[in-house]
C-alpha cells in the first residue's frame, strides 16, 4: 500500500514538472494595461517640477515668511500652494527678463519687467479676493433669507446652513459649506461663523454671528432677528450701488490715466526706438525715469483714495 501511495505521488510530481515545462507560455499583460487608470509614469520635467515645489514650499515653511500667502491664494479661487505659485511666479519673471532685454536691448528694461510680473500677481490676486468678498456681501442678505425661512419651516441652524450652502450662488455657498463642515468635525458654530466674518472681512456677517451668539445665550426668536438684519444688509447694499455708479466715472478715468502712460511709452518704444533711447543710455534718463515712477506710484494711491467711497 505504502509502495502504490508511493509510485502515485512520483507520477504527479512527474506529471506536473512536465505541464510546466512543456505547456505553453501566457502571453503578459502589457504593463500599461496592468496600470490602474490615471497613475501613468511622471515625466522628468513633472518630476523635477514637483520636486521644486516641495523643496520651495519646505523652505518658505523654515523662513515664516511667504511673498503670497495660502489665505490670499484661497480667497482667489486658485488651486495651487505658496510653494509652486512662488515658482510660477519665478519662472514667468525670468521670462521677462529674457524678453525685454531681447526686445529692448537693454537689460535695466528687463528688470523691471521682471519686477513687474510678482507686483502684477500680487495685484491680481488682491483683486480677485476683492471681488469674491464685494460678491459675498451682495448675496448675504438674499442667503440670510434663506435661512430665516429654513428656521421658520422648523430647521435647526446648521441645517439652515448646509440649505443655503447647498443653494446660495458661489461664494457664499463655498463659505456656508466650510462652515457646516467645521461644525461637523466638532468646531464651534459661533465661532466657525466669526471665523469667516473675519476672513471675509464682511461687517454684515459679523452681525450674524453676534445675532446666533446672543441667540444661543438668552433665547428668543432667530428668525425675526435675521430677517432684520437682512433688511439692514439690504438697505446698506442697495445705497453702496448708488455710490459705485455715481464713482464709476471716476474710477473709470483713473484706470485710463494709469494705464495712457504706459501704452504710450510701449507704442513710442516699438514704432521710435531711437525716440525712447536717451532715457536708457545715461544717468539724466535713469533719474527721469525713477523721478515718473515715483510720481505714477502717488498719482495711482491719490486717485485711489479719492474714488474709493466706503459706506
Amino acid at each position: 500500500m505504502t509502495l502504490f501511495l508511493g509510485l502515485t505521488a512520483t507520477m504527479m510530481a512527474l506529471g506536473l514538472t512536465s505541464y510546466a515545462v512543456l505547456a505553453p507560455s501566457v502571453g503578459k499583460v502589457a504593463l500599461s494595461r496592468r496600470r490602474p487608470v490615471g497613475a501613468e509614469p511622471k515625466s522628468q520635467l513633472n518630476a523635477l517640477s514637483e520636486g521644486l515645489v516641495a523643496l520651495v514650499d519646505s523652505v518658505l515653511k523654515r523662513r515664516g515668511w511667504v511673498p503670497f500667502p495660502s489665505a490670499e491664494i484661497e480667497m482667489a479661487s486658485l488651486r495651487m500652494t505658496a510653494g509652486s505659485l512662488v515658482v510660477l511666479v519665478s519662472t514667468l519673471s525670468f521670462v521677462a527678463l529674457l524678453l525685454g532685454t531681447a526686445f529692448f536691448g537693454h537689460v535695466l528694461v528687463g528688470l523691471v519687467l521682471a519686477v513687474l510680473v510678482p507686483i502684477i500677481t500680487k495685484v491680481v490676486l488682491r483683486s480677485r479676493g476683492s471681488k469674491r468678498r464685494t460678491a459675498f456681501g451682495e448675496q448675504l442678505d438674499e442667503s440670510l433669507q434663506m435661512i430665516a425661512s429654513a428656521l421658520r419651516a422648523g430647521h435647526s441652524l446648521a441645517r439652515a446652513l448646509d440649505t443655503a450652502s447647498r443653494e446660495a450662488p458661489a461664494p457664499t455657498s463655498e463659505e456656508f459649506a466650510r462652515i457646516v463642515n467645521e461644525n461637523r468635525i466638532g468646531r464651534d458654530l459661533v465661532e466657525a461663523l466669526y471665523t469667516t466674518a473675519d476672513r471675509m472681512d464682511s461687517q454684515d456677517f459679523r452681525w450674524v454671528a453676534e445675532a446666533v451668539a446672543v441667540q444661543r445665550d438668552t433665547g428668543g426668536n432667530l428668525n425675526e432677528v435675521l430677517d432684520k438684519v437682512g433688511a439692514t444688509i439690504r438697505e446698506r447694499n442697495q445705497i453702496l450701488r448708488e455710490v459705485r455708479t455715481l464713482s464709476a466715472e471716476g474710477r473709470m478715468s483713473a484706470v485710463v490715466l494709469m494705464v495712457l502712460p504706459v501704452l504710450v511709452a510701449l507704442g513710442m518704444s516699438v514704432s521710435n526706438p531711437g525716440y525712447m533711447a536717451p532715457l536708457f543710455q545715461g544717468s539724466t534718463g535713469f533719474i527721469v525715469l525713477g523721478i515718473a515712477a515715483f510720481l505714477f506710484a502717488v498719482g495711482g494711491v491719490w486717485m485711489r483714495a479719492i474714488v474709493n467711497v466706503k459706506v
